[in-house]
């Protein structure tokens, strides 16, 4: 069961999920790597709210991940904007 694709919705909302396992504490960053890699951050909002359950003996299908793992997450995706700012994203240039 897919319970959600931040794709097909504005970045916000995607910002808002990942920002709710830590109660605003990373808003900034996280609006930060919305303006920076917006699609980025769409896909991890949707890989993380489509965490299936490893253990197949409980009901639930899909559970939530921990606070700690989107902290790792946050982390990566500010690491991302820094790249952008910095000029370290490399661009394939179509000739």
């Amino acid at each position: 069961m897919v319970k959600d694709n931040f794709f097909g919705q504005p970045v916000g909302r995607a910002v808002l999920y990942l920002n709710d396992f830590h109660f605003g504490k990373n808003l900034a960053v996280l609006n930060r790597a919305a303006r920076l890699v917006p699609n980025d951050v769409k896909g991890f909002a949707s890989l993380l709210s489509n965490v299936v359950n490893p253990n197949p003996d409980q009901v639930q299908d899909i559970v939530n991940p921990s606070p700690d793992q989107v902290q790792d997450i946050v982390n990566l995706l500010d690491d991302y904007a820094n790249d952008v700012d910095n000029d370290l994203i490399f661009k394939i240039n179509k000739s």
